[in-house]
């Protein structure tokens, strides 16, 4: 079994490329990988309930998604605190399971997996 962290970066806003790296992380689990996932840059609007603003672009309800996470035992998910403060979000409330993480965890969590996937 393999240890996997999967960095994601794509904001909700490019909806294909948000859901896959979901689905990967999903799909990685499902066949025996410790995976673990870090939001980072674009990748914590992913975080915003989709009526947290109305937008031309329309958010999709990720969260629904990372309900699933502890089902496949997905984890830690970590959420990049210098992201979420330089897009004015430091005090957004996490999804159940999301730990807030600075730039140490990370590097410790990237030094602790077999594998980095970025996406």
């Amino acid at each position: 079994m393999q240890a996997i962290l999967l960095i994601q970066t794509a904001s909700p806003f490019n909806q294909a490329k948000a859901r896959e790296a979901l689905d990967l992380a999903l799909a990685l689990a499902a066949v025996e990988h410790q995976v673990s996932v870090l939001f980072q840059d674009d990748a914590v609007y992913q975080l915003l309930a989709p009526d947290f603003e109305q937008t031309t672009a329309p958010l999709k309800a990720f969260q629904k998604s990372f309900g699933l996470f502890s089902l496949y035992d997905i984890g830690p998910c970590l959420v990049c605190q210098q992201s979420l403060a330089a897009r004015g979000l430091a005090q957004l409330s996490l999804p159940d399971g999301f730990v807030r993480a600075d730039s140490a965890t990370i590097q410790a969590a990237m030094q602790q997996a077999d594998q980095l996937i970025r996406c």
